[in-house]
């Protein structure tokens, strides 16, 4: 399936940017409706919507510091972006589907390219090396974050720039915890932690809303549902099974590029849909 060509600029002074995520501003917005799973979310006032960047996930901004402020800053220097300037740099997106959330999942791409706006793009893995999504892996502030909609070649490549980054120490990996585990009595530990996987860290957040120690959380994430695929084996998981709990500690049971989240972006997503967001058309 092809993946829909956007141009336009980036715009960093709009929201809140992080590792993986930063506003984008499409020439012409009409060709966010070609995407398939949902209604994309646009700021009508500066006219950017908030972009998912595919197959990577950053430490949240409440995470390690400076971990956090480098990851950003590392998204900056792969746009091209001066914040002494405060340039919106042009830039352009690959996409197919839109999150539950109204984010176009992309692929981003710093310049300029010779394709016609709007157009259908055949993405390989010669191009994925070249979006901002593979750099930010390669220079290690890239977790992986591989979802079922992502093509299989395109998770080889990734693997191929993780591989590198931890082998070069750069970025998270000196002081990753994922596997080892970081221990986390309450709520005002989750800032101080060694960096660990970002979808990890947002569960351990949204637990502690409602809960004082780990003690529960096994069973709470058990009730949220959500299932992962073990690439190695090809079998289906919830992520509770391969979370590990010991006391305050807590830790994955496997390496997140063995991790493929199931998700109902895409084509089941549309069975939730409201059909007059198929044919609402963006204003001028």
């Amino acid at each position: 399936m092809p993946f829909t060509l956007l141009k336009g600029k980036f715009v960093p002074n709009a929201g809140t940017p992080d590792g993986d995520s930063i506003r984008f501003r499409a020439n012409d917005p009409i060709y966010w409706l070609k995407l398939k799973g949902g209604k994309v979310n646009i700021n009508f006032d500066n006219r950017t919507v908030q972009t998912r960047f595919e197959a990577i996930d950053a430490i949240e901004k409440g995470a390690t510091k400076p971990l956090s402020v480098e990851a950003k800053n590392s998204l900056f220097s792969l746009i091209d972006y001066d914040e002494n300037t405060n340039q919106e740099p042009p830039g352009y997106v690959l996409a197919r589907m839109v999150d539950p959330h109204g984010r176009p999942i992309c692929f981003a791409f710093s310049g300029n390219v010779d394709s016609k706006d709007g157009s259908d793009i055949i993405l390989d893995q010669a191009m994925v090396r070249n979006s901002v999504n593979y750099k930010q892996v390669a220079a290690g502030y890239g977790y992986p974050l591989y979802y079922d909609t992502l093509f299989a070649d395109l998770r080889e490549a990734f693997n191929e720039a993780l591989s590198s980054a931890k082998q070069s120490s750069k970025g998270y990996w000196p002081t990753d915890a994922t596997m080892d585990g970081v221990t986390v009595s309450d709520a005002s530990k989750l800032p101080t932690i060694a960096p660990i996987w970002p979808k990890l860290w947002r569960r351990l957040d949204e637990y502690f809303n409602s809960h004082q120690n780990l003690g529960d959380f096994l069973a709470w994430l058990e009730a949220k549902g959500e299932r992962v695929d073990i690439l190695p084996t090809m079998e289906r998981k919830g992520l509770d099974d391969i979370v590990k709990v010991q006391g305050n500690e807590v830790s994955l049971t496997e390496s997140p590029e063995n991790l493929r989240v199931v998700s109902i972006a895409g084509p089941i997503a549309r069975l939730f849909e409201d059909p007059l967001k198929i044919t609402q058309r963006l204003p001028p």
